[in-house]
């Protein structure tokens, strides 16, 4: 094998996970041509290069896999608990800071790819143009601009407001004419305090317009909903993910539809869970009770969440063993889930059927299919982006190893990401009353 360049770099493992579902290849190799992969192997395979013209980094006990995905992000929020409506009354200088803060701490954490879910006016595309400029670091951005939402709707705040097909057409050519990647629809309510959260909001004639206008421009869509005619509505119209996918009905009881759910599988539609977004308010309660007595209203809240996440997982699981397509969006930093913490909603996507595997990919090549960079990057392979991690153990036997990411590299760049300290403050543990 010929080496053209001193700027080629192998990386040697005692494991590669390559994000495609199959076994991990055992005593590998990944050689990097600049920002791209140019070969992968076991280490034998390596051994005729000549070493003058390649930089060779050993990871000895550790695992070589792609940098993970993440679907579903608020790069402005905190994760501290405050609302989106809190969110919608900062400053966009100030939201642009605090999401500059929030994609180191993702990068940081081993989300080499991120797609984000909606903030105010168009403060993410000045996020994502600092990162081009290397004002400040961060994953690759996949952006949506304010989520088209009815009006009062959920994060109609954030400016995306409208009424009507024409209406709606208009706020999708606009958000293209801004540099959107994707089109986000809220069609349900949500925590919005204007909102409706088990009631469909944009009417199914308004979502096939935005779907439409989206598609005509060659651009993916994605719909926010908690309830069941919400998914119903957003499959009449023809979206391309449904995000949270909760079965509930108008007056918040849940029931599964398997009808529904084959629909979503016979239109290809993907379906982010969102489960952990809902199990961090629940530890923050907790966290909260280890301090003082809660309130009613916090029990209440505590009890109910509790149970309502009882519901989702059993209901994640009839997905998943219906062969649906599934993939890892946190949510963060939305409610009290805060960025740099992805692995954790992996690891529901675990406690909900997948295996450790399905998980890898559900975080990897699937999350990239699904947000529409899957051409680049999400596995290891020739000619793909070099956004690789190295992993202390092996995450496909043991999921929870996503925590332990001791180098991360972007388009093929091994970043300099600070002590271990300081990378630990992003991290949200479980309350000490947890196992």
């Amino acid at each position: 094998m010929s080496i053209q360049s001193n700027t080629s770099t192998l990386i040697l493992a005692d494991k590669l996970i390559d994000g495609k579902g199959g076994s991990a290849i055992e005593d590998a190799g990944v050689l990097l041509f600049g920002p791209i992969i140019k070969a992968i192997g076991t280490r034998s395979d390596f051994d005729g290069l000549a070493s003058d013209k390649v930089t060779v980094l050993k990871f000895t006990g550790k695992t070589i896999m792609p940098g993970m995905v993440d679907t579903h992000t608020h790069h402005t929020g905190f994760g501290d608990g405050r609302s989106g409506d809190d969110l919608a009354e900062l400053p966009n200088e100030v939201l642009v800071l605090q999401a500059a803060k929030n994609a180191r701490a993702a990068l940081y954490s081993g989300v080499t790819s991120a797609r984000e879910n909606g903030a105010k006016d168009y403060t993410t595309f000045k996020l994502r143009q600092a990162i081009q400029e290397g004002i400040t670091e961060g994953p690759r951005l996949v952006l949506c601009g304010p989520p088209i939402s009815t009006i009062g709707g959920h994060l109609g705040y954030f400016g995306g407001e409208v009424t009507g097909q024409t209406e709606a057409r208009a706020m999708v050519r606009r958000h293209v004419k801004e540099g959107a990647d994707y089109i986000k629809i809220t069609a349900t309510g949500g925590t919005t305090k204007t909102s409706f959260p088990w009631l469909s909001s944009l009417n199914v004639d308004e979502l096939t317009a935005i779907t439409d206008e989206a598609h005509k421009f060659g651009k993916l869509t994605a719909t926010h909903c908690l309830s069941t005619q919400g998914i119903i509505n957003s499959l009449d119209a023809n979206v391309d993910m449904i995000i949270h996918c909760i079965f509930n009905n108008p007056d918040g009881s849940s029931d599964f539809r398997k009808d529904v759910a084959e629909r979503i599988g016979e239109q290809g539609a993907y379906i982010n869970p969102t489960l952990h977004v809902l199990k961090s308010r629940i530890w923050a309660l907790l966290k909260t009770q280890e301090s003082r007595t809660l309130t009613p209203q916090e029990k209440l809240d505590l009890d109910d969440r509790k149970r309502f996440y009882d519901i989702r997982l059993e209901h994640c699981h009839k997905l998943i063993e219906m062969g649906l397509k599934i993939v890892t969006g946190s949510d963060s930093s939305w409610g009290d889930y805060k960025l740099g913490n992805t692995p954790y909603e992996t690891e529901a996507l675990v406690d909900a059927g997948f295996s450790p595997m399905e998980g890898i990919v559900s975080v990897t090549s699937e999350a990239a299919n699904s947000i529409g960079i899957g051409e680049k990057v999400g596995i290891i392979e020739a000619g793909k982006e070099a956004d690789i991690i190295i992993v202390d153990g092996d995450p496909s036997k043991d999921i929870k190893a996503l925590w332990n990411v001791e180098n991360v590299f972007k388009s093929g760049r091994e970043l300099d990401r600070g002590s271990e300290s300081s990378r630990d403050r992003s991290r949200q543990y479980p309350p000490p009353s947890l196992p």
